[in-house]
C-alpha cells in the first residue's frame, strides 16, 4: 500500500494548489453539454391522501437493455475527459475527478495522521458492560464470566458508566475522543450550518472559498458536524472543502463524496427549482482505521452546488451522511427554516432547548431507546433487569438500520419498508434476507411497479424523495481502479451521471412534497405515521445505483439507498 508521508506545512499548499486557474473566462468552453432532459414523471395522490403514485415517462433516450444481463447497459456513457458544461455552454469547473495522468484531479495529496481510534460504539459498550454488571446474571449471561471482562474498565463506577452512555448520546464533550461533540441522536441539525469563506488575492479580487468539515466513520456510521454549507459568497468563483475525517474502529472505508450539481439557476423559469445536471464520485481514496486524512476538495462555482453525498459502499446503506446546500428552497421554507421549525434555532444554547429537541425524535428509536432508558437508571440511581436488557437490545438495534427496530413492523404487502426514526431511515426489503446492504435483484428493465410504505416514528414531518442516478440520462466511469493504494480494486471505479428527479420535487404536474405525517402518543404508546408510494419505472437503472431516496427536509443521514 502506498505510504503517504505528507504533513500538515504542506496544507497552505494544498489551499493554492485548490484554488488555481480561477479568473479566466470559461463561456463557450470545450466541456461536456448536459444529456437531454426528460419529461417529468406524472404524479398523483389518492383520495384519501395515503397513496402517492408516480409513473415514469417511457425511456427514449436510450434503448431497452438489461444492464445487469448485458453489461454496461445501453444507458451507460462513453468517457469523455472534460470538465461538464451548464445548459448555456459555460464550463462548470472541476468536474473532472480523474484521469488516466491525473487519478485524483480534485484534490492534492491528502495528508494522514494517526489518531486515537475509540469510537463511540467502543465506549457505549464499555459504559453498558459497567451498568449491565449490577445484574450479575445478565452480565454473566451476556458478557460472559464477571471477572474475566473489561479488568481494565473496573475503575469506571455505575454512575460514570450512566453519564458517559449519556454524553455520547447527546454529544457532550468527551476527553480525549475524536467523536466528542458530535451527538448520536439527530436533534441539533441547526448547529451544523456553515459558510463558505470566501479568499481574495492582493488586489482584492475574489479567487475562492473556504469551509472545513470534520466527520467520524465508525461501523455503519459516518457522522459530522455540517449538515448544510451556504455558498452565498462564492457563486461565481470555485471554492474548497476542507475536509478532516477521522477513521475510528471499524471504519475502514473509501472516502467517495457524491457531489450534486444543478445546471445554472437562471436558466429555470420564475419559481421553479434549478434543474438537474451531473453528479460525480470525487475522489476513491482508502482510509485505515485509527487515522485522520484530509482533503481539499475542489468544488465548482456555487451556483451550481446541489449538495454532496458521502457514502461507504463497504455497508452502503447505512453508511452515508449529506451535506446540502443551505440556499435551498424545499416547499414553503428554505432547508435551514425546516431545521429550525422542528428543533429551534440554537438546540444547544441551554440544557432546556437541548432537552425540547431531543424531545422530537420518535421513542421507538434505538438511539432514543437507549437515552430514555439512561436516564431513568440515573434518576434511579441503579438499574433492574428490564433495564438492562432493554438498553443491551437498543444498543444492537442502533447498529443495523437495513432491519427495522422493535414496536416498527413490515408491511408485507409492500417491496420494502422505511422508518423514519432519530432523523434517519431505517429499512427492511420483503424477501431480501442478506442485511449487509440494501439490493433489490428485481428492477433490471422498464415497467417494473414497486410499492413502498413509509413510516414515520419522530414527532415531525418527514418528506419523501426519490432520484434517479443517470438510468434514464446515462451514466459514465471516468477512470481507475485503487487497488493498488488499498482501495476497492476492481469493484468500484470514479463516476459521472446525469442526474434526474423521479418523485418528490413539487412542479407544475406533481401536487407537492410527499410527506409522512408525524407519530403520536395516545394512552402512552407511538402511532406511527403512514404513507404508501407506488412507484412504475419505465426506463432501465444505472448499474451504479438503482434508487437514492431520502428525506430533502432532514436530509443528513436521513437516506436509505437502493442499488
Amino acid at each position: 500500500m502506498l505510504k503517504h508521508t505528507l504533513n500538515h506545512s504542506r496544507l497552505a499548499i494544498a489551499v493554492t494548489v485548490a484554488l488555481s486557474g480561477v479568473g479566466a473566462a470559461h463561456a463557450a468552453a470545450d466541456c461536456v453539454m448536459p444529456q437531454p432532459r426528460p419529461p417529468q414523471a406524472q404524479e398523483s395522490v389518492s383520495a384519501d391522501g395515503k397513496t402517492t403514485t408516480i409513473i415514469t415517462p417511457e425511456n427514449t433516450i436510450f434503448a431497452a437493455q438489461d444492464p445487469f444481463a448485458e453489461p454496461p447497459g445501453s444507458n451507460h456513457l462513453p468517457t469523455v475527459y472534460k470538465n461538464v458544461c451548464d445548459g448555456n455552454g459555460v464550463e462548470i469547473l472541476n468536474t473532472l475527478p480523474s484521469t488516466p495522468e491525473h487519478p485524483y484531479n480534485l484534490h492534492p495529496d491528502p495528508v494522514i495522521t494517526p489518531i486515537d481510534k475509540t469510537s463511540p460504539t467502543d465506549d457505549l459498550m464499555v459504559a453498558l458492560k459497567q451498568i449491565s454488571k449490577s445484574d450479575r446474571e445478565y452480565y454473566e449471561d451476556h458478557y460472559g464470566r464477571y471477572e474475566d471482562h473489561d479488568r481494565h474498565n473496573d475503575k469506571m463506577s455505575f454512575k460514570a458508566a450512566v453519564q458517559l452512555g449519556l454524553d455520547i448520546l447527546e454529544g457532550n464533550p468527551v476527553p480525549n475522543r475524536n467523536y466528542s461533540g458530535i451527538p448520536l441522536l439527530h436533534y441539533n441539525g441547526p448547529n451544523k450550518i456553515k459558510r463558505v469563506q470566501p479568499i481574495f488575492d492582493n488586489a482584492g479580487n475574489k479567487i475562492g472559498g473556504m469551509v472545513e468539515v470534520h466527520q467520524i466513520w465508525f461501523d455503519s456510521h459516518i457522522e459530522g458536524d455540517t449538515n448544510m454549507i451556504d455558498p452565498s459568497d462564492v457563486l461565481d468563483v470555485p471554492w474548497t472543502i476542507h475536509y478532516k475525517v477521522d477513521t475510528l474502529n471499524r471504519g475502514h472505508e473509501d472516502f467517495a463524496p457524491m457531489v450534486m450539481y444543478f445546471d445554472d439557476p437562471a436558466l429555470s423559469p420564475p419559481g421553479m427549482p434549478p434543474m438537474p445536471n451531473v453528479l460525480m464520485d470525487q475522489t476513491f481514496f482508502p482510509m485505515e482505521d485509527g487515522t485522520r486524512t484530509e482533503y481539499m476538495m475542489r468544488m465548482a462555482q456555487g451556483k451550481y452546488y446541489n449538495l454532496s453525498y458521502h457514502w461507504g459502499w463497504r455497508q452502503h446503506p447505512p453508511r452515508v451522511q449529506v451535506i446540502e446546500n443551505a440556499r435551498k428552497r424545499v416547499g414553503p421554507k428554505s432547508l435551514p427554516e425546516w431545521e429550525t421549525s422542528v428543533f429551534g434555532q440554537n438546540p444547544r444554547a441551554d440544557e432546556a432547548s437541548k432537552l425540547a429537541a431531543i424531545a422530537k425524535i420518535g421513542d421507538l428509536a434505538p438511539a432514543k431507546r437507549m437515552w430514555n432508558t439512561l436516564r431513568e437508571i440515573q434518576a434511579r440511581g441503579k438499574a433492574n433487569k428490564k433495564q438492562i436488557k432493554e438498553l443491551n437490545r437498543a444498543f444492537e438495534q442502533w447498529h443495523n438500520r437495513t432491519k427495522l427496530p422493535d414496536g416498527v413492523k413490515a408491511d408485507p404487502d409492500s417491496d420494502w419498508t422505511l422508518a423514519f426514526l432519530n432523523n434517519t431511515i431505517y429499512g427492511e426489503m420483503k424477501g431480501i434476507l442478506d442485511e449487509s446492504q440494501a439490493t433489490y435483484p428485481y428492477w433490471n428493465t422498464r415497467g417494473k411497479t414497486v410499492k413502498i410504505k413509509l413510516l414515520n416514528g419522530d414527532y415531525f414531518d418527514h418528506a419523501y424523495f426519490n432520484v434517479d442516478f443517470g438510468g434514464r440520462r446515462g451514466w459514465e466511469n471516468t477512470f481507475q481502479s485503487t487497488e493498488v493504494i488499498g482501495g476497492a480494486g476492481h469493484w468500484f471505479t470514479f463516476g459521472r451521471a446525469h442526474w434526474w428527479v423521479n418523485a418528490g420535487m413539487p412542479t407544475d404536474n406533481r401536487p407537492g412534497l410527499i410527506m409522512t405525517p408525524p407519530a403520536t402518543k395516545v394512552n402512552g404508546g407511538d402511532v406511527i405515521g403512514e404513507h404508501n408510494v407506488v412507484m412504475q419505472m419505465n426506463f432501465e437503472p444505472s448499474r451504479r445505483l438503482r434508487w437514492y431516496q431520502f428525506d430533502p427536509l432532514h436530509h443528513e443521514v436521513a437516506v436509505w439507498s437502493v442499488h
